[in-house]
This record gives C-alpha cells, structure tokens and sequence, in this order.
C-alpha cells in the first residue's frame, strides 16, 4: 500500500474547490481534494486522476507545489509524503462523490471556517502563489495538528 499521498488546490480566481471529507482523515472537515498514488503512477498523475474521480473536473494544467512529510502521532510507522500541486485550469462540470461533497469555496470562507484543517490554512499562501517549492512536516495527534513545519525553497 503506497504511502504518497497527493493534495491538489484547483482555484478559479479567488475561489478554492473544496472537499467534505466522508471519510478520516478530518471526517466532516472541509478539504483540498486528492489522495493516493496508486503502483506504477507518478504523482502527477494521481493528483489528475485523484481530481477527476473526486470532482468530475479534468485538470488541463498542474503545477508541482512541494512536498511534505505528514505523520500521525510520533510513530514513524504512521508516516506518508504528500504530494502538493496547484491547478487553475480545468474542463468538466463539478460533481460530487463516494469521497465526499465537492463546492467551489471564497478563499476569505476557507481562511475563517472551523471545519477546515489547519494545515490547509497554513499552506494555501504557498500552493497559490508561485513563490518555490515548499518542503517540511506536519505532525498530528489525531485530528490536531500538533507541529506545522514549513520552508519554502525560492524559485
């Protein structure tokens, strides 16, 4: 079972598509869309896969983020690497499914909500923007995010 994971921020001007998660992760929470890379697939290619699964959009441009280390509690057995990209081009009519409720979201909305994960707050200035690549970890107990450590490596 892969361990990559991949995390896509569509955004349409000053919007975000977001997901309500149906499963934990952050069951209930509000959510970038993505998942996991399957054998034999490239990020990249999950995270198109991942978008058009989940949301119905076919994403015409995707472009690399960063990458981070996500862990669950301090066992390093519970560690994955997550795969971030920025799309703002697509075709397609958004549509939900089995993963979750999908809808286009104000990023202000996004910014304000309880129901949206912390770590999605803290990365969104760095997906949006084409300022580097960002790298670090996120470290959780549970649902609570419990270090936030991110760097950006300029262009």
């Amino acid at each position: 079972m892969s361990n990559i994971f991949t995390l896509c921020v569509v955004q349409d001007s000053d919007r975000i598509l977001v997901q309500r998660r149906e499963k934990p992760p952050f069951r209930g929470f509000w959510n970038g869309p993505g998942g996991k890379v399957e054998v034999a697939e490239s990020p990249m290619e999950a995270c198109i896969r991942e978008i058009r699964e989940e949301t119905g959009l076919l994403l015409d441009q995707v472009n690399f983020r960063g990458v981070l280390t996500v862990t669950n509690g301090r066992n390093k057995k519970n560690t994955s690497v997550l795969m971030l990209f920025h799309a703002n081009k697509y075709e397609g009519e958004l549509k939900s499914s089995m993963e979750g409720q999908v809808e286009w979201a104000e990023i202000s909305r996004v910014y304000s909500s309880d129901k949206v994960p912390d770590s999605l707050t803290y990365l969104l200035p760095y997906l949006m923007e084409s300022m580097g690549v960002v790298t670090g970890k996120l470290v959780y107990s549970k649902d609570k995010l419990e270090i936030c450590d991110l760097r950006l490596q300029p262009n």
